[in-house]
């Protein structure tokens, strides 16, 4: 693999010294807990690395903005040459002698005095203007006025959802964006201005995990004045004038760089626009030159679809830019130069199928993707209780392109085979599960929860938090006060959201955000949960557990919920409402208050090792038919002290 940069783990020693520093010059020494480390303390290893870019402004080319680079720095001396120095993070610096060559190093100072250097030959010269990305490293506060997160200059929400940030692995500095699962449901957009008819080169760094059925992430340039504004993504798709899809999921935790060329054309704004496939992709370090004179190579692109009618018939359907020919290889010996071909394969095996787009100077690129064929399943039943026997349950099969069937009852038992009967020992809720597989192996899974009991039953909607493998985020969606309208399944399909009929709190949603200044209530679905599993975290103070649940009226419950924190001193508070409350007012005055039938502060039990979780019940009784679960912690501080939670039910 070509253009590599290996990531090295940071610690957070050095980082934790600072803060500790500072705090030492203002804090009282009464609010410490802990002496600070004194011999044998872990010395300072990671030393600082001086980088930065540079850009002309686009009113004068000798004025020159540097953004830095560094990592592992605090304070910045900058040598322009000629006794012009500068002390700021990201100084403008104009070459009064204009055009010509001048060399200026960077060092970069972190608080223990140690120092890296970098010396850049930087070029002024009169010419094509030099766009300017802002935030190509999605670092925070890197604005031209200051401030931003890292991602500001990248949202557009009519085209996808934003960008998520990554600490690990980077390129430079301490981000990079992060590109979750599902397919196209997270992009990148920035419009950029350009000189019309200008090549120019577009860098970047990424990397990708390993193991996805579609390992790929799209990078393209839009022509924003020739073909925009966007208001969808397939809008934005059909203005590309160049992109490349990247391929390289290899090692996951090492970074390579792609260049992408491209003419602007007749736009004079084009935008830098990224997505990814059916993996989780990470980008860093975004740059764009201008590019030498002549002839730009074309972009290939294209995508696969299984017939279904035939699983063995493809169609690839060609998404090339600026090419005339096209060359098709697919991997089983046979080729085309149709556009957009279809072919029939005569066994089901792993090909690789590579597209070589050609233009009118004879240019190529070549791009290729592997597509595994299996024959379609989908796995699907019913399920009857018997009229005599309410343990007794008759299931039904309803799959499709099945070859064979594995029953799992949810109380230990198996079957294979049609269409079967089992009788359950005991009452409970039990998730049966059948697992389709087809010809060639696929396989297709389907669940449903079955409800053993001649009485009433209370369910919990996703109390494990692990319901949802593909966008694991949806695993909180049971949790929020105002849930989405859709979610994805685990066969990566956007369906309607179960929990979007059941509950909207609106007015508390507008309060808390009024109150605590968080853009959102909603818990995170974190994969930190007890036992390795997924489970729910709140990180910010307005964020919260909700879930409408039925009860009986005068009975009584065992309420029972996983719980830890990563620090002392932040205290976890359940509350069983029986009302959907439009504030917080009443529940702050009192724990009496009438809206609540119970009330449960969870002891803080840190552990230094910060993944300690206990199991903490309480027992109620309804004063309604309908109550509301509802967990806050207003202690909490994002990545320093956080709370986490798990396995929330309620039994008699």
């Amino acid at each position: 693999m070509k253009n590599k940069i290996y990531i090295f783990r940071k610690t957070t020693l050095l980082l934790l010294s600072f803060v500790i520093a500072s705090c030492i010059s203002s804090c009282d020494e009464s609010l410490f807990r802990d002496d600070l480390p004194d011999a044998n303390s872990k010395a300072d290893t990671i030393f600082p690395e001086a980088n930065f870019s540079y850009a002309p402004i686009q009113d004068d080319f000798r004025t020159i903005k540097f953004t830095n680079l560094s990592a592992e720095a605090s304070t910045f001396s900058w040598d322009f040459g000629g006794g012009n120095t500068s002390t700021e993070e990201d100084p403008l610096f104009t070459f009064e002698d204009g055009e010509g060559t001048y060399s200026v190093t960077l060092t970069a100072i972190d608080g223990n005095g140690e120092t890296g250097s970098s010396t850049i030959e930087v070029i002024v010269v009169e010419g094509p203007f030099q766009p300017i990305i802002l935030e190509p490293g999605f670092e925070d506060d890197t604005l031209p006025e200051g401030g931003g997160d890292g991602r500001d200059s990248w949202r557009n929400s009519d085209l996808g959802g934003v960008i998520q940030i990554t600490g690990s692995p980077v390129t430079f500095g301490d981000q990079g964006a992060k590109l979750p699962v599902p397919a196209g449901d997270r992009v990148g957009y920035q419009e950029i201005t350009v000189e019309p008819d200008t090549n120019y080169d577009l860098r970047f760094w990424y990397t990708m995990l390993s193991g996805s059925s579609d390992p790929s992430l799209i990078v393209a340039v839009l022509g924003v004045t020739e073909n925009g504004p966007f208001s969808t993504q397939e809008e934005a798709l059909d203005g590309v004038i160049a992109s490349v899809t990247v391929t390289d999921d290899s090692e996951p935790d090492v970074y390579v760089q792609q260049k992408l060329s491209f003419n602007s054309g007749v736009n004079n704004t084009v935008a830098i626009f990224f997505t990814n496939g059916g993996v989780e992709a990470r980008l860093d370090d975004f740059t764009i030159d201008v590019g030498a004179a002549g002839a730009v190579p074309p972009s290939a692109g294209f995508d696969a679809v299984q017939s279904e009618i035939n699983f063995l018939e493809y169609t690839f359907t060609n998404s090339s830019t600026g090419a005339v020919n096209y060359e098709w290889d697919f991997g089983d010996g046979n080729t085309s130069t149709e556009e957009s071909p279809t072919h029939v394969y005569a066994e089901a095996a792993e090909y690789t199928v590579t597209l070589t787009a050609i233009n009118e100077s004879n240019l190529s690129t070549e791009l290729s993707k592997t597509i595994n064929i299996l024959a379609p399943v989908t796995a699907d039943f019913t399920s009857q209780v018997d009229a005599g026997d309410y343990r007794t349950y008759t299931f039904m099969d309803a799959s499709e392109g099945a070859v064979s069937l594995l029953w799992e009852f949810g109380d230990g038992f198996q079957f294979t085979g049609m269409d079967p009967s089992h009788t359950y020992t005991e009452d409970g809720i039990f998730t049966v599960t059948l697992t389709a597989t087809s010809i060639t192996g696929n396989s297709h899974v389907a669940t449903e929860d079955i409800v053993v009991s001649q009485g009433f039953v209370v369910q919990v909607l996703n109390g494990t938090f692990d319901e949802f493998t593909v966008n694991t985020g949806d695993n909180a969606d049971a949790w929020d006060m105002t849930p989405n309208s859709t979610v994805v399944d685990n066969d990566g399909n956007t369906v309607p959201s179960p929990y979007d009929p059941l509950w909207d709190n609106g007015a508390l949603d507008s309060w808390l955000e009024t109150e605590y200044g968080d853009d959102s209530e909603q818990a995170g679905s974190t994969s930190d949960g007890n036992n390795g599993t997924r489970g729910a975290k709140l990180d910010e103070t307005g964020r919260r557990l909700y879930q409408v649940v039925t009860v009986q009226q005068g009975s009584t419950y065992t309420f029972s919920i996983d719980a830890r924190t990563t620090a002392g001193g932040i205290t976890s508070e359940v509350f069983i409402l029986n009302t959907e409350i439009a504030d917080e007012t009443g529940i702050n005055a009192s724990t009496s208050d009438a809206a609540i039938d119970a009330y449960f502060a969870i002891p803080n039990i840190f552990d230094t090792d910060g993944d300690a979780y206990a199991t903490h019940t309480f027992q109620f009784t309804a004063s309604t038919n309908e109550i509301v679960i509802y967990v806050r912690n207003i202690d909490v501080v994002d990545n320093v002290a956080e709370a986490f939670f798990d396995n929330i039910e309620i039994t008699d």
